[in-house]
């Protein structure tokens, strides 16, 4: 009976989208029906065992981040292969430092919404380590994201590699709150198209810029977007670098839609068929420390940094934007700041200080700032490139 007991209590049930299920720790063993997914360290965390195939350690991986209980997943030290999506619980921190995780079908590796599952946000969930890379799509499939976030929050990402194509995202963040990327290494790879997207991309969530309605549901999709997004020590690469989504294909109302509070602090920042920085309709912006190079000599797109805004802004005015100590390269202009022929708003206080600013059509053009309702400019220097 004593042992029986003992059995019982060691169980730990959680909540996943097969239904109930048990996980038995025995002499350290992570079980589920009768499979030793990991095993439990002295601190707690659960070392994750390999499954012999791809299907096997998906499987497993999506059970042990299921749920909503605490929890970390360290991945061993391999390269490992999953033809599954993982869909995390809130409260998990997934550990991958010297791990190399291989998505081997068309679709991302960790995303928080599918067609197949009724809709969920997540929260509290950090990816640390590993070398993530989706299977390649082709020519212009535009397929998916590696790391597809909607509606998320207090996320963080810290250093990882995550490679795309020039397509796709390497990660996508629509909708979310108080996310951090960090030290991280966001690199492009494959064939380059005059359709690249950006590798990092701060979304908003429409039908026509996000999944569809059907994924996400109408309440969903209504031109939410993103709010305390920091983007900090990172190497990014691609056709577009960096760059905070806008919609001006539905409504005044969802162009009028901005983002707030953007820190894009220390990085390199290379945008090779368009802008490195995009800041499209951002309101309250924080720019400091960067190396941003923009190759690009598409008309409309030849600028390392580009602060746009459209539509009606109530707050526009009322956030301020701090703009320093940056290097910033443009084939046309280094940086840009603008407000749409048309629109009533002009940008908030806005501090653009110590910056260098290089411009291949020669150092007068290296920077052209206009809208902005107090400009407070010193210590900046224009090259040309």
């Amino acid at each position: 009976m004593k042992r029986f007991l003992a059995i019982i209590t060691a169980a730990i049930i959680i909540i996943s989208a097969a239904g109930v299920e048990a996980f038995a720790e025995e002499d350290k063993n992570f079980v589920l029906n009768g499979t030793t997914m990991g095993v439990v360290q002295d601190d707690g965390s659960i070392l994750f065992k390999p499954q012999g195939s791809s299907h096997a350690n998906s499987n497993a991986l999506f059970e042990l981040l299921s749920g909503n209980a605490k929890r970390t997943v360290v991945l061993p030290k391999k390269t490992f292969k999953l033809d599954r999506v993982l869909m995390p619980g809130n409260n998990k921190t997934l550990i991958a430092k010297g791990a190399t995780i291989i998505q081997t079908d068309l679709k991302p590796i960790v995303l928080n919404v599918s067609t197949k599952l009724k809709y969920k946000s997540l929260k509290n969930f950090t990816i640390n380590g590993g070398t993530w890379k989706t299977a390649k799509k082709g020519s212009g499939s535009k397929k998916s994201s590696t790391f597809r976030f909607a509606h998320a929050s207090n996320i963080k990402i810290k250093n990882a590699t995550v490679y795309t194509d020039y397509f796709c995202h390497a990660i996508e963040l629509i909708a979310c709150k108080n996310v951090t990327v960090d030290k991280c290494r966001l690199i492009a790879q494959g064939k380059k198209n005059p359709k690249d997207d950006e590798v990092l991309q701060i979304d908003i969530a429409t039908p026509t810029t996000s999944p569809s309605e059907a994924q996400y549901g109408k309440k969903f999709v209504r031109g939410q977007t993103c709010r305390n997004i920091t983007v900090k020590n990172c190497y990014i690469k691609g056709g577009r670098g960096l760059c905070t989504n806008k919609n001006d294909k539905i409504s005044s109302a969802i162009t009028s839609k901005h983002h707030y509070n953007i820190k894009v602090l220390n990085n390199t920042i290379i945008g090779e068929t368009y802008e490195a920085l995009c800041l499209h309709n951002a309101a309250g912006v924080t720019v400091k420390g960067n190396k941003i190079t923009s190759k690009s000599t598409k008309p409309g797109h030849k600028y390392g940094l580009f602060l746009l805004s459209m539509g009606k802004c109530p707050n526009l005015k009322k956030q301020k934007n701090l703009i320093s100590g940056n290097k910033i390269k443009g084939v046309e202009k280094g940086v840009y700041i603008h407000v749409v022929d048309g629109s009533p708003n002009k940008f908030g206080k806005t501090t653009f200080t110590n910056n260098k600013a290089y411009s291949k059509a020669g150092a007068k053009s290296a920077i052209s700032i206009d809208s902005v309702s107090k400009l407070i400019s010193k210590g900046n220097k224009k090259y040309k490139w």
